[in-house]
């Protein structure tokens, strides 16, 4: 473990240093902040535990401290201060400004070795805490993968079961409609025998069944190709449009019927107008499916200073709380395979984050869920 030692008393330095060494520890000694920050600027600082002094002529220790949690405010570090200050505002002052512990002078050698290996154990458990937070993230990811993959797969399996089925019955069709064509086509044929080979009530019939089947065949084509266009939205950075909108009117229309309305004369606003129609859609579908057994959806609108809130509400099912954290995440969903493929949500997030806002969702289970949209209204 490297163990920084910054104090620009070279006596100090040498002693913490000489102890950092008896408990097995790399020790490496700056003798001034500037020295340290800039080693860090090439070395870095993740995974280090840092020995600081509090009283140094360029820049104190807590002023150090803080600079050091902002510039690395993501780095696995772990700071004691050292001062023969003792005062408990002058402790709570250093752990203030982002020191872990606080050792003091003069220094004993039972107190910082103490404090070092308290310092090494908390620095590698954040480490392992990391590690594993990293295989859970990837295990997550895994299991969204798995859920598109099922998702996909059932919702593209259901319009290629009616593809093959018609593409069957052509298949065994066809020669026989092949046939009446080459008598219809053979010169030699009577009209007597023509009449007697080919029963026109079931050509007939036949042609108005294959005309079902191609639309049938057609909408499976868009279904598989719509599902297709939401996954690829996904990869796409499509830039809004911004044009000045009648935002009241459209919502009246968007939200469809059965949702209560509750807008307040709003200023002009400016937005995308296909995105903003598929945000709203997409929310209020969600809503309709968590109240399809009861409950009712509001959508509201209102300004607040320079921003559009954009509320939509209802008093549905609810999310369970161990899933909030990931109902944004794309390709996560709490519906039956088959219901949805999760994109609903992540794709409402990004059109706000497109527009410059922010969504931020809450739900109870059982009570109902709320999304709120903030837009800047240019």
């Amino acid at each position: 473990m490297k163990v920084l030692v910054v104090d620009d008393s070279s006596v100090s330095r040498e002693h913490l240093s000489f102890l950092v060494g008896a408990a097995g520890h790399e020790a490496i000694g700056f003798e001034s902040a500037d020295s340290l920050l800039k080693w860090s600027q090439s070395e870095g600082l993740d995974d280090c535990l840092i020995l600081l002094d509090w009283v140094m002529p360029e820049m104190e220790g807590p002023e150090l401290c803080r600079m050091i949690r902002t510039r690395y405010a993501d780095a696995n570090i772990y700071i004691i201060m050292a001062s023969s200050k003792s005062d408990s505002a002058d402790v709570a002052e250093g752990l203030g400004a982002g020191a872990d512990d606080y050792v003091s002078k003069p220094f004993s050698t039972v107190e910082v070795t103490a404090r070092l290996e308290v310092g090494v154990r908390t620095l590698r458990l954040r480490a392992e805490l990391a590690a594993a937070n990293k295989r859970n993230l990837v295990a997550q990811r895994y299991a969204a993968v798995g859920q598109l993959a099922a998702g996909a797969a059932h919702e593209i399996n259901n319009p290629l079961g009616f593809l093959k089925s018609n593409i069957s019955l052509f298949q065994k069709e066809l020669p026989q409609l092949f046939e009446w064509f080459e008598l219809l086509a053979d010169p030699d044929v009577s009209l007597e025998t023509l009449r007697a080979s080919v029963d026109l009530n079931e050509l007939q019939e036949s042609f108005e069944d294959y005309t079902e089947m191609l639309v049938d065949m057609r909408s499976s084509v868009d279904r598989i190709r719509g599902i297709v266009t939401s996954l690829q939205s996904f990869t796409a950075d499509v830039p809004a449009q911004s044009t000045e909108l009648d935002i009241e009117t459209l919502l009246q229309s968007w939200a469809g019927e059965g949702v209560k309305l509750e807008v307040s004369r709003q200023a002009p606003f400016r937005g995308d107008r296909s995105q903003l129609e598929q945000l709203v859609k997409e929310l209020v579908s969600n809503a309709r499916w968590a109240t399809q057994s009861e409950g009712g959806i509001t959508v509201s609108l209102n300004e607040v200073g320079a921003q559009m809130r954009l509320v939509i509400s209802d008093t549905g099912c609810g999310i369970e709380a161990s899933d909030l954290g990931r109902v944004l995440d794309p390709f996560f969903t709490t519906k039956p395979v088959g219901a949805g493929l999760g994109m609903g949500l992540s794709r409402a997030q990004a059109i706000v984050r497109n527009h410059g806002g922010e969504m931020h969702l809450t739900s109870v289970l059982g009570k109902g869920t709320q999304v709120v949209c903030e837009l800047p209204r240019t």
